[in-house]
């Protein structure tokens, strides 16, 4: 098996988090003249936040049907993975913005 199979790249908010996280890792060990690291940190971490809390979110549906049960995943948020949801969402539009900010 390859490593990207290994990744279950399948849902957006996967991608979402191994992005947060390359980010957060870059931040730490590579230095980019324009871009400041505590920028990229933060805007890393809003990132992870937000794959965090859907993976917190996700869960199986099932249903009698046909003499079988269907199953199905659903996004169903709790008021912790909804704070953590806002919290990243916060973090991520603020060190954007400081991103963008920096870049012009």
């Amino acid at each position: 098996m390859s490593i990207l199979g290994n990744l279950k790249l399948d849902r957006w908010y996967g991608i979402v988090l191994y992005l947060g996280i390359l980010m957060i890792v870059a931040s730490l060990l590579f230095k980019v003249d324009f871009l400041e690291p505590k920028h990229t940190f933060g805007f890393g971490l809003g990132l992870v936040m937000i794959g965090i809390s859907f993976f917190m979110a996700q869960k199986v549906a099932n249903q009698f049907a046909y003499g079988g049960i269907l199953s199905w995943q659903i996004i169903k948020h709790n008021l912790f993975s909804v704070l953590i949801l806002i919290i990243g969402i916060g973090l991520t539009f603020l060190f954007g913005f400081f991103i963008v900010k920096g870049l012009i």
